[in-house]
């Protein structure tokens, strides 16, 4: 456990150098490239580390979950796949749905928390739900220009596509089987 409460702990804190205004400090002294490398690395690191300590935990049952969330997750999963696209591509979606990027984590982790009661998911959706949630009211919405509907089809596909390849290999990353 104690790996991956480290994990998120360094994922939170890559994550609050922006959100708590040091970035300029950190840019100042690395530049930008050296900034987003930093921000990168502590991903990267956190997350392997919240796997493999999650991997190593024993189920430790806080609440038992309703049968209905699983199916719920699985049928709004996608919804959160392509707001993740959304928030990273050009889209009338980001238009309507501010930071549709932090809200598609946002519905992630809320979706994982319904579905799963054990301690070790608890911690890490709320670690990520959490910040999605503080960083999605606590930044500005930029008002962005109407783009062409094709790109909207496009993240649409591509969303899917990601809710596919998280379905595919939602067991090797977490151990989880979610279909057949």
């Amino acid at each position: 456990m104690t790996i991956m409460i480290l994990g998120c702990a360094l994922f939170l804190g890559s994550h609050f150098i922006n959100a708590w205004g040091y970035r300029p400090r950190v840019e100042a002294v690395a530049g930008h490239h050296g900034y987003m490398g930093l921000v990168t690395v502590g991903s990267i690191i956190s997350i392997i580390m919240i796997v493999f300590g999650y991997k190593q935990m024993e189920a430790q049952f806080l609440w038992l979950p309703l049968a209905p969330s699983y199916k719920l997750a699985l049928y709004l999963m996608p919804i959160a796949a392509i707001l993740l696209v959304a928030g990273n591509l050009p889209c009338n979606i980001s238009r309507y749905v501010p930071h549709s990027m932090l809200t598609g984590i946002v519905l992630w982790a809320a979706l994982h928390l319904l579905a799963n009661g054990d301690l070790a998911s608890t911690i890490i959706f709320i670690t990520f739900g959490g910040y999605a949630l503080y960083r999605r009211f606590s930044l500005a919405s930029k008002p962005q220009e109407p783009q062409p509907l094709y790109r909207d089809a496009v993240v649409v596909v591509i969303g899917l596509a990601v809710y596919w390849a998280m379905l595919r290999f939602h067991e090797t990353l977490s151990g989880v089987a979610l279909t057949g």
